[in-house]
């Protein structure tokens, strides 16, 4: 399958339908222009992975780790994904109209994924960068060691090591609301919270101490 997409790609046909998906694992990744790529129906892991450039929807559900290490573009999943949703991205956005599974968003070096769903835990584990947002409630350890980035939540959550709450400023409204309306959600902004990292050095201890020599 991945050979037949990179084939029509070669060949300047960069709207790409592909009607039996077979929950198959690891298609469509590394693709490396901008193209509009559709799977209709459920898919496995590591769909998207290493995407470049391409628009990707998947009219289905996803397994995990949907869009891993993605450099640019756009991942858009119709259904719900299991864990690792955007795992090391670098750049990009990945949408998924239902929930998520744990370990969103960790490693995120610049992207941004939208969950219009509930999530589970260690969301944003060890992020760098990048927004993560989620309409619904998050698991626990939520933000759990992030050193840069921000997490926005809707609804319940559970803070991780290193995670401090902030209200909204008006930046963050109007990328929210900016987010929203591009990809259609039903939200209130009102009523959401971003974490952001307490320490942005959070593994060498309390800077203030004295050393002694």
């Amino acid at each position: 399958m991945n050979t037949q997409v990179r084939k029509a790609l070669s060949e300047e046909k960069n709207n790409i339908i592909l009607e039996k998906t077979g929950k198959l694992d690891s298609i469509v990744v590394g693709l490396g222009k901008e193209a509009n790529v559709t799977l209709e129906g459920d898919v496995g892991d590591f769909v998207g992975a290493l995407n470049n450039g391409a628009r990707i929807e998947i009219q289905g559900n996803a397994g995990r780790y949907v869009g891993d290490n993605m450099t640019t573009g756009e991942i858009v999943v119709k259904g719900s994904a299991q864990d690792g949703v955007g795992f090391g991205t670098y750049n990009g956005t990945i949408v998924v109209y239902g929930d998520a599974g744990n370990g969103v968003g960790q490693l995120n070096k610049g992207g941004t994924i939208l969950i219009d769903g509930n999530i589970g835990d260690l969301t944003g584990l060890y992020m760098l960068s990048g927004d993560i947002i989620v309409t619904g409630d998050a698991g626990a350890d939520t933000g759990d060691w992030m050193i840069g980035g921000t997490i926005y939540i809707g609804g319940n959550y559970e803070t991780g090591t290193n995670a401090e709450v902030h209200e909204l400023d008006p930046s963050d409204k109007r990328k929210l609301a900016e987010l929203f309306k591009k990809y259609e959600i039903e939200t209130q902004i009102e009523g959401f919270i971003k974490l952001k990292p307490k320490d942005l050095r959070p593994f060498y201890g309390n800077h203030n101490e004295e050393v002694t020599v």
